[in-house]
């Protein structure tokens, strides 16, 4: 609902929106051989990451746009460039302050534990969080949420069937993301044990 004081924000350029809680100073977008990853910016502080449509084409990886200025910004979209070109990379970067509630930040944080290449099951997760396994429904809805995917890495849970499920930029990009990182997916699954 908007009114004057809060007008309607129009989608950024490719259907990507720019909003985030009118925090955004600047944005940089990482063009992918699956789309555009766009990376949103408050002053020093990256506050989310848009996955654009899933638009995959044979192109090379390039920034376009605003390239953060800070030395933490310059290495994070290195580190994205390192990600998309295959190379396994571990991202630093803390979660900012005043994103998310205490489960959904214990979720995003539990989901660096998942190494590159490898994967569990929300039930997994769970389990492994101190939950019991019933809970997968709430770990799931939690990671559903996450504002900063590829950084915490939310495409490396599945479902009990090892059905690509449950991710905000839909199942082409949790695949495309699996199979970069070397993960067997076949007919939209992967092998569950």
């Amino acid at each position: 609902m908007s009114d004057e004081r809060n007008p309607p924000q129009p989608p950024g350029e490719g259907g990507i929106s720019d909003s985030v809680a009118n925090k955004l100073t600047s944005s940089t977008d990482v063009v992918t051989q699956f789309g555009t990853v766009r990376l949103c910016w408050s002053d020093e502080t990256l506050y989310n990451v848009v996955l654009g449509p899933f638009e995959p084409e044979d192109r090379r990886c390039t920034v376009r746009r605003f390239l953060p200025t800070h030395a933490e910004g310059q290495a994070l979209v290195a580190s994205f460039l390192r990600y998309f070109s295959g190379q396994p990379t571990e991202f630093e970067m803390s979660l900012p302050e005043g994103i998310g509630n205490d489960l959904q930040r214990a979720v995003w944080k539990s989901l660096t534990a998942i190494e590159y290449g490898a994967y569990e099951t929300y039930g997994q997760m769970a389990v492994r969080m101190g939950l019991p396994e019933n809970r997968a429904r709430l770990v799931g809805n939690a990671a559903a949420q996450n504002p900063l995917p590829i950084i915490y890495p939310c495409h490396r849970v599945v479902s009990p069937t090892g059905a690509l499920t449950g991710y905000s930029a839909g199942p082409h990009w949790k695949k495309a993301l699996l199979q970069l990182e070397g993960v067997p997916v076949q007919h939209e699954r992967v092998r569950v044990s």
